[in-house]
């Protein structure tokens, strides 16, 4: 994994050293090599994993000619994750992020980043199923248990700031709930949060507007909007009103919680668009040099993080054709956890090579994602090759950019429209249940050839 070895090697001594991990003695799979070998997995989704670690060893293999077939036994690799955890992955994603260089603001003085939700299926095993639930459906349930996951995207150079997840289904893990475990944690300033209407909640602008970051999301029409002073562009002055608890008080059966009125003095935008309804944005910049014109055009390059969940569990998390596509492999919790962490960070990764190439976050947005992934994938083994002297290292690293930097995308986002409508509506097939389980056919001896005669 060379392209991402100078910015990555340092961040996993670190971290491995803080959770002291310690190798026995004749290990194979040291912490570090597993460190790497899961964000591998998370780039070649299309590789079983003995496959994935024989990618990455290639280079050496070829070079000194003396590595087995099967460089590990079946079930080393699972142990090996086991014993490193996903606390050391959790904690190595946000060095990442904390690493990053400073995000250019793209909106005024504010970093635009954006929040959103998805779910993602894993193998059917009892143990994802009872961590993870299914959804519900009219089928009586999906076919794979589904993690629920929400992601906070610096939308400029589209890089990973935040992950929340839980069990698909449960109090506490809905999108919202999710989201505000973000906020929580969130130390930055000079924000732009732009957020979708089914995300709307008091509590999430009040945490907002408490950090002295900006918001502009999409309402729906039920909360009350009155008119408080109307603007020279079209919106217009309102507040926003909600009884909350009182911080610093304890659940208690016997006396009532002290509650307490909390107002956010709003700027209301409403707009609609040809072929759709009317929407209205709230935001807490009042400032009327800010056109309300400019902040609905700059509310809709929020669908970035809709163009961020394609590139990770269409591109980087690719399967093989013809295969069931889950976007986890693992078969146990735990390893669950571990790749969801491991893939944000090789999304970031990735992310920011690109960022190098162009030297620009525009410019960067122009480069094509699943050419750029290609190239990295294309440059490992090579990259990879033991004895390499720190001139044929810069040369290489710098042809790579200058691959990233040619890799444009054939042709910009148009501006089109699609209808929300499928061509199949559902299956005719029978549901899949327990009783319908792998038969073991022995052709030679059932064939059966049928006589002329009896014919």
């Amino acid at each position: 994994m060379a392209p991402f070895n100078q910015r990555l090697s340092p961040l996993i001594k670190d971290t491995l050293s803080h959770f002291n991990k310690r190798e026995r003695k004749g290990t194979k799979l040291v912490s570090s090599l597993v460190v790497w070998l899961v964000l591998a997995l998370t780039i070649r989704r299309d590789l079983n994993t003995h496959a994935v670690l024989d990618w990455m060893l290639s280079g050496w293999r070829w070079l000194s000619c003396s590595l087995p077939k099967q460089l590990v036994a079946d079930g080393t690799i699972s142990h090996a994750r086991m014993r490193v955890g996903n606390e050391v992955f959790r904690h190595l994603f946000y060095r990442v992020v904390s690493t990053f260089k400073p995000i250019t603001a793209d909106f005024h003085q504010w970093v635009s980043v954006a929040f959103d939700g998805s779910t993602g299926k894993m193998p059917d095993t009892p143990a994802n199923q009872k961590t993870f639930g299914k959804s519900n459906n009219q089928r009586k349930g999906s076919a794979y248990p589904q993690l629920r996951w929400v992601r906070l995207l610096a939308i400029g150079p589209r890089l990973l700031l935040d992950v929340a997840y839980g069990p698909y289904s449960g109090k506490g893990n809905g999108e919202r709930s999710l989201m505000m475990q973000i906020l929580k944690r969130l130390k930055r300033v000079n924000l732009l949060f732009m957020v979708d209407a089914g995300l709307y909640s008091f509590a999430m602008m009040d945490a907002i507007h408490q950090q002295e970051c900006a918001f502009l999301l999409k309402v729906s029409g039920h909360p009350s909007l009155p008119v408080l002073k109307r603007l020279n562009d079209g919106s217009y002055i309102s507040e926003m009103s909600k009884m909350v608890d009182e911080p610093g008080q304890t659940s208690s059966t016997r006396k009532r919680k002290r509650r307490k009125k909390k107002t956010i003095k709003v700027r209301v935008i409403p707009y609609q668009i040809p072929g759709f309804r009317a929407a209205r944005l709230v935001t807490n910049i009042l400032d009327t040099s800010i056109r309300a014109k400019a902040l609905v055009l700059h509310y809709h390059k929020r669908w970035d993080i809709e163009v961020c969940f394609d590139e990770i569990k269409t591109h980087q998390c690719a399967t093989l054709r013809g295969q069931m596509p889950t976007l986890f492999r693992s078969k146990r919790p735990e390893l669950v956890v571990q790749e969801l962490y491991g893939m944000m960070i090789a999304y970031n990764l990735i992310r920011e090579l690109m960022l190098e190439a162009a030297q620009n976050q525009q410019e960067a947005l122009s480069l094509s994602f699943l050419d750029s992934l290609q190239f990295i994938i294309d440059a490992v083994p090579q990259m990879s090759k033991p004895n390499r002297n720190d001139s044929l290292i810069e040369v290489q690293q710098r042809y790579l950019l200058s691959m990233l930097a040619d890799a444009r995308i054939d042709r910009p986002r148009r501006p089109r429209v699609n209808p929300r409508v499928v061509k199949v509506k559902m299956s005719k097939f029978k549901r899949k249940t327990s009783k319908h389980k792998t038969q073991i056919r022995h052709l030679e001896k059932e064939v059966m050839i049928i006589p002329p005669e009896a014919a």
